[in-house]
């Protein structure tokens, strides 16, 4: 039967770890305010397309 080692893993320091959370923060920050500005945007169509739907319904009620 085989033996599996474990392999022996350097001990990082505290430069690489802020290294690699550095690289993460600047991968997933522009993915958060891009989809900040996406949500603006359909929430601003929604507004202005509920507006001229009242607009227009109070147009029709204000006929009769």
């Amino acid at each position: 039967m085989e033996v599996h080692h474990h392999p022996t893993v350097e001990k990082k320091n505290f430069k690489e770890y802020f290294l690699e959370f550095l690289m993460i923060f600047l991968a997933v920050t522009p993915g958060f305010f891009a989809e900040n500005v996406r949500e603006g945007i359909t929430d601003y169509k929604k507004a202005e397309k509920f507006a001229s739907s009242m607009k227009e319904g109070l147009k029709s009620d204000l006929l009769y």
